[in-house]
């Protein structure tokens, strides 16, 4: 009999315990990561993160922020009564991207005491349809040349043609040209081409860095950048 009543008033306990919120503002999520699984760069993906107030005070949702440009925004009211949810609505902009497994990390900011920042991871798998090779140039010269040529080529995974129609650089004194000067690349093809880098001398310099873009009539991926670090070797 003692043990009966016991467990008996143990049990009670419990359910007593668990009929109430927790002390103060308590912020509780459903989820705390999304993985978006294969996305092609340049698209623009979301996801939505119910935010629960499982505290017995008012949570205020006092800003968001995020580790890259991903947008972020409250869907409903920033002040959540207990027992009140709202929404997190995360989007996650994928371009400009390198291809590979990316995670991005938003961080909700509240009032609550024991989390004040809370964290929601964002995955995904970035593939690209346009894909250039060499990525980047590195090159090592004996000595200062005005012009640099690069072979290169070029891949289009789409099921649409496309067409490299020329190539920006950024940076003043610097130009470069395609040769041939249009590539069209058709679908699951690659195709080779050269880049002709114009360098401008100057005194005491023996690199060039930076990067250049090559313009294609792609929809979400106009442009395609690749950096440069061009060395010669110092002559007295």
């Amino acid at each position: 009999m003692r043990i009966g009543r016991l467990i008996a008033s143990v049990a009670l306990i419990i359910l007593s315990v668990s009929g109430f919120a927790v002390a103060g503002p308590k912020i509780s999520f459903e989820k705390e990561s999304h993985d978006y699984g294969r996305v092609l760069s340049g698209e623009t993906v979301t996801e939505e993160f119910t935010l629960t107030n499982i505290g017995d005070e008012t949570l205020i949702v006092e800003k968001l922020r995020s580790s890259c440009g991903c947008t972020k925004a409250v869907k409903g009211s920033r002040e959540v009564p207990p027992n009140g949810k709202t929404k997190i609505v995360a989007a996650f902009d994928t371009t400009g991207f390198s291809p590979g497994r990316k995670i991005q990390t938003v961080y909700v900011h509240t009032n609550d005491p024991n989390t004040p920042v809370a964290k929601l991871k964002l995955l995904a798998d970035i593939v690209r349809e346009i894909t250039v090779e060499p990525s980047s140039i590195a090159k090592q010269l004996p000595a200062f040349v005005d012009t640099v040529t690069i072979p290169m080529k070029i891949g289009n995974s789409s099921k649409k043609p496309c067409t490299v129609k020329g190539v920006k650089f950024p940076k003043d004194g610097l130009s470069a040209r395609l040769k041939p000067a249009s590539i069209v690349v058709d679908p699951d093809s690659t195709v080779p081409f050269e880049l002709e880098m114009n360098l401008t001398k100057e005194p005491g310099r023996h690199y060039y860095m930076g990067k250049l873009l090559l313009v294609i009539d792609h929809p979400r991926e106009p442009e395609i950048e690749i950096r440069y670090l061009i060395k010669f070797a110092k002559t007295e």
